[in-house]
């Protein structure tokens, strides 16, 4: 959330950036809420301050012998006088509430503006793209050709929307992710394997509720599948506060998310482009507010090192303000190249949301100035599926088989190429 204060001195500044990022939130509405909470809280303390005066007054009286009965009288009249100011209070603090969690994180100096991904803007591009001789073959031709994806079986199991890796492809899939744990794992970050079922608490705290409560799955008792691992891994110092010098965290973790993607399939539904389950290695970053701009550049260079060994082109974009997610403050989308559709697909998103998380998981870190919020910083390292598209067009060769890249080779068992059966 944003900090009310921040709100109340700069009302201007904040209602640009909630139009910048395409939402209609009215500020004045809030900040007449937010004094009229104020002036009736003001109010209630009063009344139980009063309320403790004549109590006093009335010990006093009552030690000394002497009668204390219009004091009694006034006495009596306070509760009911606390209680309506105390609903009141609370109704006043609930729309107030309301309104503050849905806004979204202000955005970066440096993130274009724009209503959408027309607006974003391109700041780095990597490799070659392939160049073949032959006709491409899109990568659920690939897979089904090698029966390596099973599209039908997935559809028989669970419906549209999800996939079945089998055989090599299953171990490819294996391979990637053990290749990415072990790359964030040798520089130190902490591996979790974190539960895939949370609350509500854990989905507010990093803001996927209570607005985006109808991408998630949720489960019979009230608990949610994680739409990411960066929802359990940002949620581990939830309600707590951390030593200085025990900053920054490096969290990382394997997971299958799972989102409902409630009103966007269309027509990129053939394959494995838009899923409701898929894999993916989650980073995760708690820092000093003094580092998350740096934390953020480093984040996107290891999203972009793990593709740069496995020599896959990509370009990096910044998200507009239109396009970028609710909490973040500045987004990098890292895209892959799909030789068929000749476009690039996302397969890393890494986001520095400053305070905004911090704010609604209470998570702090202390200083001689008194505890302060802490930074938040999430990003894919990496997205398994459209990384996997990408791996299996642009390595493809003339037989139909599909090249191995070079650091994936010895998590494969040394095999260099994945063939047809003959």
């Amino acid at each position: 959330m944003i900090d009310i204060n921040y709100i109340r001195e700069n009302p201007n500044i904040v209602k640009k950036a909630v139009k910048d990022r395409g939402y209609d939130i009215d500020i004045e509405k809030l900040l007449k809420i937010d004094k009229d909470y104020r002036d009736e809280l003001q109010k209630l303390q009063e009344l139980k301050h009063r309320r403790n005066e004549i109590s006093q007054k009335i010990n006093k009286l009552k030690k000394q012998g002497k009668s204390a009965a219009s004091e009694i009288k006034k006495a009596k009249q306070l509760p009911e006088k606390i209680e309506k100011k105390q609903k009141n209070v609370d109704k006043l603090k609930k729309q107030r509430f309301e309104i503050e969690t849905g806004i979204p994180n202000l955005p970066d100096k440096t993130v274009p503006v724009g209503k959408d991904e027309e607006a974003n803007k391109e700041v780095k591009k990597w490799g070659k793209l392939p160049n073949f001789k032959f006709k491409p073959k899109a990568h659920w031709e690939l897979g089904k050709d090698l029966d390596i994806i099973d599209i039908e079986k997935s559809v028989k199991l669970s419906g549209s929307g999800f996939y079945v890796f089998k055989g090599l492809g299953a171990k490819l899939e294996r391979a990637l992710i053990n290749f990415f744990l072990d790359f964030h794992s040798k520089d130190g970050w902490t591996e979790i394997c974190p539960p895939i079922v949370v609350n509500k608490e854990a989905l507010f705290g990093t803001a996927q509720l209570p607005k985006f409560e109808e991408d998630l799955y949720k489960t019979t008792e009230g608990q949610y599948l994680i739409p990411t691992a960066e929802v359990p891994l940002t949620n581990m110092h939830r309600e707590e506060i951390l030593e200085a010098e025990d900053l920054p965290k490096y969290y990382t973790a394997y997971t299958p998310c799972f989102r409902t993607e409630a009103g966007r399939h269309g027509s990129e539904t053939r394959g494995i482009f838009r899923l409701h389950q898929f894999d993916k290695v989650e980073m995760v970053k708690l820092c000093h507010p003094d580092h998350s701009e740096k934390e953020l550049e480093d984040m996107r260079q290891r999203a972009e090192k793990l593709l740069e060994m496995l020599n896959i082109p990509y370009r990096t974009l910044i998200l507009s303000t239109g396009d970028m997610g609710f909490a973040a403050s500045k987004t990098y989308d890292i895209e892959v190249y799909s030789p068929y559709q000749k476009k690039y697909l996302e397969t890393s998103s890494c986001s520095n949301c400053l305070d905004f998380q911090a704010r609604r998981m209470n998570t702090r870190f202390r200083t001689k100035q008194g505890n302060k919020y802490i930074h938040t910083l999430n990003g894919s390292g990496l997205a398994a599926p459209r990384l996997m598209i990408s791996l299996l067009e642009c390595n493809q060769l003339k037989d139909g088989s599909i090249k191995i890249p070079k650091v994936l080779q010895p998590y494969m068992g040394g095999l260099k190429k994945i063939k047809a059966d003959k």
